[in-house]
């Protein structure tokens, strides 16, 4: 499987044929359309953690490997697909994995749904972040051949871990740092940084600030982990809200906003961070990580411990909020 360097020569010239040419033979995500959500999303999530639960640093070949996945599964909807060189340390280049649904009648507005595809070293990243990637694909299933108001740009990110940026760069801080070049408004992005984990057990949830803090901001935080956070900066209040409301219309998982100051550093944690410095407004959707999840990057962030009915609540949850964005009212 270790075939990348001769893969990414193809990938930075004529790629995207390839992959639409071979996606029919060669995709092995879920193909019948009437699997239920979870069961797709547990049909990427296995695929992700288990055939590449060594996509690191450590094995650059098969992260790559399970880049090509997505970028194949992505072309078999019917997506172009860009795979975007990201440097890395030493042995092949990375790469980010793009497809975009143009929009309508303000193609310029862009929202971005991302998800990093790589894991920490030596994990299978069930959590994190397969189930943040098989959310964006199967948010991207939904809105094939759907183009709303606004483009919606999906991006699998390499290298969002520390041990696989190191020496490198990091996948979101090269796109975003094209998309400041390239002068794109990016109205609003969305980094899935875990999805999948959730407790019913009382006091499962913490919070990397005191309730102090909270009770200061007006925020009544749960102190059971049976939902899903919707988290950024201050001042990316008015998009949190936008996405909360819409996605607490859809009734189908306990949504929590949370906008808190930015010199938090955990709420910095993921892509959505290199998009506050090029200026643009970001927020996370997650399950919190180690703040409710035991097997925070450890070798027990398996496909076993994650809750997929919960997380299809949050995908259909999503539908409706990236729907809402899209609109762009």
């Amino acid at each position: 499987m270790h075939h990348t360097p001769k893969i990414f020569i193809v990938l930075v010239s004529s790629f995207v044929s390839l992959l639409v040419g071979c996606a029919a033979s060669t995709h092995t995500g879920p193909t019948n359309a009437q699997q239920s959500t979870a069961s797709r999303l547990q049909s990427d999530v296995f695929t992700l953690s288990t055939t590449y639960s060594g996509r690191s640093a450590n094995n650059r070949g098969m992260l790559n490997d399970s880049g090509v996945w997505i970028g194949k599964w992505l072309a078999s909807m019917g997506y172009s697909v860009d795979m975007e060189p990201v440097k890395t340390a030493v042995g092949p280049a990375g790469f980010n994995v793009v497809a975009e649904l143009r929009g309508t009648t303000h193609p310029d507005e862009i929202v971005i749904v991302g998800a990093h595809y790589d894991a920490e070293v030596r994990t299978p990243g069930a959590d994190d972040d397969a189930s943040g990637v098989a959310g964006m694909l199967e948010l991207a299933r939904r809105f094939v051949g759907q183009p709303m108001d606004r483009t919606i740009r999906f991006v699998a990110f390499t290298n969002e871990e520390g041990s696989n940026s190191a020496g490198g760069t990091m996948g979101s801080n090269t796109h975003a740092k094209g998309c400041k070049d390239r002068g794109e408004n990016i109205v609003a992005m969305l980094s899935l940084e875990m999805l999948g984990y959730y407790s019913d057990e009382p006091d499962s949830q913490r919070y990397p600030f005191p309730t102090e803090m909270a009770a200061q901001l007006g925020m009544d935080l749960p102190s059971v982990a049976n939902f899903i956070g919707i988290v950024g900066r201050l001042e990316d209040r008015a998009l949190i809200e936008e996405l909360s409301s819409a996605m607490i219309s859809a009734g189908t998982i306990d949504i929590v906003p949370a906008a808190l100051p930015w010199s938090i550093p955990a709420i910095s944690r993921s892509d959505h961070a290199l998009f506050w410095m090029r200026g643009y407004t970001a927020v996370m959707v997650t399950d919190t990580s180690e703040y409710r999840k035991p097997h925070y990057h450890k070798m027990g962030d398996t496909i076993e411990t994650l809750d997929f009915d919960r997380m299809a609540g949050t995908v259909e949850a999503l539908v409706v909020g990236v729907r809402e964005l899209g609109a762009g009212h």
